[in-house]
């Protein structure tokens, strides 16, 4: 039997089941084999196949900033469990792409973010790309107001559809203050949209939950007036919410996915010394409805308070924390707070001339997109 006769004798769906355990990366190549294979892997099917193989699968991803403004892309497996007796582990990162930028912002399995060199009301690149395949489009090119300027990404899961949103505040005109584009439509362009909010400053990076685009800013020329943002990504609306729980915690505040639900969430130091979370979760966008939670730290002697950023949480409801830089030793912690343990993960692999790295938790590779 010659190798064609090997090859044919293989059903299609267990090639297809294959594949679908393999990395995004791996099968963007397989494309290459045949207009056959091209065909197989473009289907439906198979992308639903995938993301559901990858859904079970969930990584993390690491925007990495090195020396001269370059972000390299990594990804290691978030661990489901640590071996009974140990509470560590030691995981290689494996690296996918490189882009020229310093910032960006996250979706759905895509990365936002704008290219380097671009100065105060110039015409700005703003790229969209899988920070697994490497796979980019650059979007048309909009003014652009230095750091002042945000660009955030959001997705639609009812109509599965990606939007960016840039907000200007506080140096343009009303009608331009917010811009919006919609990928994956014929012609590619910004539009101007009519809301009108009050001048303020951001102060956190944005973050999509089921179809909502969230960010927390301060209210100019109303002294403590501390509000969130959201963008409803389907119908272009915006909603403000009052947020005057975070007065005294805004410089560390990370925005977070609880359960599907806003969460604000920081560290602090109690009365006697030992670090905990504490952590503000939006129950109800219409009624503005808060509530607080305090999960303090188990004792270690890991973690400082000046070295940690929190991350997330995944889906199985542990909170990610990371350190700030990659100096020395990089290492993830997940903190359990109903189990009250902590395990720590070294992650190893991102070499040389580090500055910073950002982890994003629960990342799903997505062909769909």
């Amino acid at each position: 039997m010659n190798r064609a006769d090997n090859s044919a004798s293989i059903p299609i769906d267990l090639i297809l089941e294959i594949l679908s355990r393999l990395p995004s990366k791996s099968v963007w190549k397989f494309h290459c084999v045949s207009k056959l294979w091209r065909s197989m892997l473009s289907c439906p099917s198979f992308k639903e196949l995938y993301l559901t193989r990858s859904s079970s699968r969930p990584r993390l991803l690491f925007a990495v900033y090195r020396v001269g403004g370059d972000m390299r892309f990594y990804s290691s497996p978030q661990p489901h469990h640590i071996p009974f007796g140990k509470s560590s582990l030691v995981v290689a990162a494996d690296y996918h792409t490189t882009f020229p930028s310093e910032r960006c912002n996250y979706a759905s399995g895509l990365v936002c973010f704008r290219g380097k060199g671009c100065s105060v009301e110039e015409d700005a690149m703003i790229l969209i790309c899988n920070p697994i395949t490497g796979q980019y489009a650059n979007l048309p090119k909009l003014i652009m107001y230095n750091s002042s300027s945000k660009a955030f990404l959001g997705f639609d899961p009812v109509d599965k559809q990606f939007k960016i949103l840039v907000e200007h505040h506080p140096f343009c005109s009303p009608r331009d203050c917010h811009k919006i584009l919609t990928l994956g439509v014929p012609k590619l362009r910004w539009r101007s949209s009519t809301a009108w909010l009050e001048y303020y400053t951001f102060l956190s990076e944005g973050i999509c939950i089921s179809g909502v685009i969230y960010y927390v800013a301060w209210v100019q020329y109303s002294k403590g007036i501390y509000r969130v943002f959201c963008f409803d990504v389907r119908y272009e609306e915006f909603k403000v919410i009052d947020a005057e729980c975070f007065y005294d915690h805004h410089r560390t505040l990370r925005l977070i996915n609880y359960k599907g639900k806003l969460g604000a969430i920081t560290g602090n130091l109690d009365d006697s010394g030992a670090i905990e979370l504490r952590m503000w979760v939006l129950h109800d966008v219409e009624k503005q409805e808060w509530s607080s939670y305090v999960y303090p730290l188990p004792d270690n002697e890991v973690i400082s308070l000046h070295d940690i950023t929190i991350a997330g949480m995944t889906t199985g409801g542990e909170f990610v924390l990371s350190m700030l830089d990659a100096f020395k030793r990089f290492y993830v912690f997940y903190f359990n707070p109903e189990k009250n343990t902590l395990r720590s993960v070294e992650i190893q692999g991102f070499g040389q001339n580090v500055t910073s790295v950002k982890v994003f938790v629960d990342h799903v590779e997505d062909f769909n997109f």
